[in-house]
């Protein structure tokens, strides 16, 4: 039986207490798979085969969702009425599917997964013409959070899975797990994933690159807890910094990919409700 989350994100853990390491998130709207329950915990499976505790109460059992909306802003709010001055009931990060129920010049009803009806702008999820490096940099400044996989905080792995899920590729969760995707690059192009760590066994951090010896990532390190751009070349990540430099593997073609992913969305605008 399907089981869906009701709210914007939800931290996943170590085990069934709040006293433990968070391991990921969980985000709005996702199917999720219960595997066991302990207490006022459940123990879930995300769709990234990613696993972790999180709170009961927070999961709809049987839900069944058609989301023909995505929120296209950083974060957006949702409405208990199509009005805004009575204040939002919560609001969702980038990437939130929704359903559509009824439309007009500025509002969209739509469908909770709690069964509820809500109104979001449609200046929110109106979708823009897809280019990797200028989407990318729109999340520059957002707070590194461990765990993060949402516009309200990323950590590495979580960015760079979300950059290459807009291009079609469902990359793992954790850099550990992604070093092994794709295959090794001697040189960089657009798209290429970066990967630091300890050895080239314990990869503990990854970027993507952009271009002219820049790439993009969140991190801690620098004392500049936020998603930012660096340089190659920058002391802390030139290979003598706290982690070493490893190895850069290249998953796909990015310009192909970001040209079907712009395909898609001119699709998308085309068949849009009214």
């Amino acid at each position: 039986m399907p089981n869906f989350i009701t709210l914007p994100c939800v931290d996943m853990r170590e085990g069934p207490s709040r006293e433990t390491r968070v391991v990921s998130q969980a985000l709005f709207g996702e199917a999720i798979e219960v595997l066991k329950s302990h207490e006022k915990w459940f123990f879930i499976k995300t769709p990234d085969n990613y696993t972790g505790w999180i709170r009961e109460g927070i999961v709809v059992r049987d839900r069944p969702c058609s989301p023909d909306l995505e929120v296209s802003r950083l974060q957006a709010h949702v409405y208990a009425k199509a009005d805004t001055e009575f204040g939002p009931l919560f609001t969702l990060p980038f990437g939130s599917k929704l359903e559509c129920l009824e439309s007009d010049a500025r509002w969209h009803q739509i469908l909770l997964p709690d069964g509820r009806s809500a109104y979001i702008q449609r200046g929110d999820v109106e979708q823009e013409p897809f280019e990797l490096i200028s989407f990318s940099k729109k999340f520059l400044g957002l707070p590194y959070t461990w765990g993060g996989r949402s516009s309200f905080g990323f950590d590495c792995s979580g960015f760079v899975q979300m950059l290459y899920s807009r291009l079609g590729i469902q990359l793992p969760r954790d850099s550990r797990q992604q070093v092994h995707c794709g295959h090794a690059a001697e040189s960089f192009i657009l798209g290429d994933l970066i990967f630091w760590g300890h050895s080239n066994i314990d990869i503990r951090h990854v970027g993507m690159f952009l271009e002219a010896n820049t790439f993009i990532h969140t991190s801690v390190r620098e004392n500049k807890p936020y998603l930012r751009l660096s340089q190659l070349s920058d002391p802390e990540w030139n290979g003598s910094g706290f982690y070493a430099y490893s190895t850069a593997r290249r998953i796909i073609h990015v310009q192909e990919a970001a040209q079907k992913r712009h395909s898609e969305i001119d699709r998308s605008d085309q068949s849009a409700r009214v």
